[in-house]
């Protein structure tokens, strides 16, 4: 139990001596949940709010945001659209390394309804292999990280109602991000990334009708296997057209968030707690002051390791 508290304490330690030589200052949750309603009545707020969290308080807030959006008035083509503007904005202010978590989040939450909006927006987009002409993915970097994302957002949607379809939105999302065709690879790959007993419906209904391949262009094959009604872009008050319109984030957004995911943007603190919490004989955490001046915890992380090893030998091998 010692070596254990020990342990998170250093971690703990390194987490505050790595924001303390960083100058990082992060808004707390509950003040950012002052903002919800400021965020849903100008979503472009969204993104500044965001920046502000901690990775784990971003989850919490979005998810709160979607719930908000979710409770409000009006029919569901109102909060279609208010859920492209939030989304686009809460994912373009991600924390290095969480892009993952946020995308997971928004296909766990967002009503499937809504999700026939988001996962076009988002695959026009942020996730859109070929937003940005200078920057090119191959298929195989793009089927790595489609099948990265839904593998995430698998485990995440899989305790929610209606999982399969939640997954098979956001594989429509990376299908539609590809820019690829139903006889390619890529589309094969994201396919088969999906929930096994999801992939033939997907295969042969959903993803057709959904794309408008062969037949007219609807969500109905999903939805019609949820709990709410149907809408579709070519109703008249549902256009998806202008919805992509509302926050289409800058290229350069829309090239962080692929290479966030892919794993070149990995936050270098994310590191340091591993690092301390694998080898915490070994570890040095970064000097946040001067030679033991205040605000230094290096020396402080030196006397727990110092105790870990009078106590537990090395490794936590007893010395009695």
């Amino acid at each position: 139990m010692k070596k254990i508290a020990v342990v998170l304490v250093a971690s703990l330690l390194v987490a505050v001596a790595f924001g303390q030589a960083n100058g990082s200052k992060q808004a707390s949750l509950a003040s950012a949940r002052g903002k919800i309603t400021q965020v849903i009545d100008k979503p472009e707020d969204m993104t500044e709010v965001m920046k502000s969290l901690s990775a784990e308080d971003q989850v919490a807030f979005l998810s709160e945001v979607i719930a908000a959006v979710s409770a409000m008035p009006g029919d569901d083509a109102d909060r279609s659209e208010k859920f492209v503007e939030v989304v686009n904005a809460a994912l373009a202010g991600a924390q290095k390394g969480n892009a993952l978590a946020l995308v997971a989040e928004v296909f766990a939450t967002v009503p499937p309804v809504a999700l026939c909006a988001v996962n076009e927006s988002l695959g026009a987009g942020l996730m859109n292999r070929a937003a940005n002409p200078g920057v090119t993915y191959t298929d195989e970097q793009y089927t790595k990280i489609a099948q990265t994302v839904m593998e995430k957002v698998n485990e995440r949607v899989a305790n929610e109602n209606n999982s399969g379809v939640r997954s098979g939105f956001a594989a429509l999302m990376l299908i539609r991000g590809s820019n690829g065709t139903s006889n390619d690879a890529v589309y094969d790959a994201i396919v088969a990334a999906m929930p096994a007993d999801s992939q033939n419906d997907a295969k042969v209904e959903w993803f057709p009708a959904a794309l408008g391949r062969g037949r007219e262009k609807t969500y109905e094959p999903m939805l019609a296997v949820t709990d709410v009604d149907i809408i579709t872009p070519k109703d008249e008050d549902f256009d998806v057209n202008h919805m992509l319109s509302l926050r289409m984030p800058a290229a350069a957004g829309m090239i962080g968030l692929l290479a966030d995911i892919s794993g070149a943007n990995a936050g270098t603190s994310s590191g340091l707690m591993i690092d301390a919490i694998q080898n915490p004989l070994e570890f040095q955490g970064p000097a946040a002051g001067d030679g033991g001046a205040a605000g230094d915890t290096s020396t402080i992380i030196g006397r727990i390791q110092k105790e870990v090893e009078e106590t537990h030998g090395y490794q936590f091998q007893t010395t009695h």
